[in-house]
């Protein structure tokens, strides 16, 4: 409704923006009464964006179009006050948006079996899930004769609760497929237990605490897998392999679509994109990395070759 009557101050592009951060990043909330809406909501949502390795720029946005709808609420005395306008915004990590290294993918699927965390990170790794789709999976999801995984859910955290809710957007429902060389993990943990990712707690839903307990648990499994003696990110010394976000796996997959040559088109239905755009700014992201890669090389070759010339 406020973005209804923002028309007439905002521009058209400015009034797309909104409508696009209300049907992808605030759906969640939508059937909240205003009245009911508390800070927690959209924390939960900006934080969530934050461990996607979102930029703050965008996670910026999101509070503002939130922000603004309850500015319109108070205007038309729906609401006394704006309970968004001090939600904080979390660091974005800039981290977040690398790629695993080959070093960190070969720890990870040569130690998958040692760690209950090690299938889940497989799954996001080569199947581009994200962490709130992995944690909504169940083994009904998981096709292994056609080798597919439909992901029509996903986990969405109110404070430390988990809620299972449709996908955000339509794009989020699909169906990805499943490589050759991980099929025989998942058949081999196949189990009668609904989810794949679950709770020790009868394996039920995973808090947000509890998959955060349980990643960092992981980190350290690697790292002393690697032959670290910590996972601690404040004591690098002693790290073997550098610790990963679960976002990181994802965005390692959407690596591995455009260097594998998928058109946008593909990537964006496999990696569950709303908007086509959102595919193209991964995939030129990725394009400049590549060519400063292939500069830094060229620099390096020319160098080696002219070393020994005086100038």
């Amino acid at each position: 409704m406020w973005i209804e009557t923002d028309k007439q101050t905002a521009g058209e592009k400015a009034r797309k923006r909104y409508e696009s951060i209300a049907t992808n990043r605030l759906s969640g909330i939508g059937a909240i009464r205003v009245r009911d809406l508390k800070p927690m909501h959209l924390q939960a949502i900006l934080n969530e964006m934050a461990e996607e390795g979102y930029a703050r720029k965008t996670i910026t946005e999101v509070k503002q179009a939130a922000a603004a709808a309850l500015d319109f609420a108070m205007q038309n005395d729906i609401v006394y006050r704006n309970v968004f306008a001090k939600v904080s915004i979390p660091n974005a990590g800039k981290e977040e948006r690398k790629p695993l290294t080959e070093q960190q993918k070969r720890i990870l699927v040569e130690t998958w079996q040692g760690h209950r965390m090690g299938l889940p990170a497989l799954l996001m790794l080569y199947c581009g899930l994200r962490r709130g789709e992995l944690l909504a999976l169940t083994w009904r999801d998981v096709d292994i004769t056609n080798k597919t995984i439909t992901i029509s859910k996903a986990v969405y955290y109110v404070g430390n609760a988990a809620e299972v809710k449709p996908p955000k957007s339509k794009a989020g429902n699909r169906v990805v497929p499943i490589p050759d060389a991980i099929l025989p993990a998942l058949q081999q943990r196949r189990r009668a237990s609904m989810l794949v990712c679950a709770s020790r707690q009868a394996g039920g839903m995973m808090s947000n605490t509890a998959f955060r307990c349980a990643w960092d648990s992981y980190q350290h499994y690697l790292n002393i897998a690697a032959g670290g003696k910590d996972a601690s990110r404040s004591n690098p010394k002693i790290q073997a392999v550098e610790p990963f976000t679960a976002h990181q796996l994802r965005h390692t997959y959407a690596t591995m679509l455009y260097d594998a040559g998928v058109d946008v088109l593909t990537a964006q239905r496999l990696l569950g994109h709303a908007d086509v755009q959102t595919t193209m700014r991964v995939y030129t992201h990725l394009s400049a990395q590549k060519e400063q890669q292939s500069i830094a090389a060229l620099n390096a070759h020319i160098g080696a070759g002219i070393a020994s010339i005086k100038f």
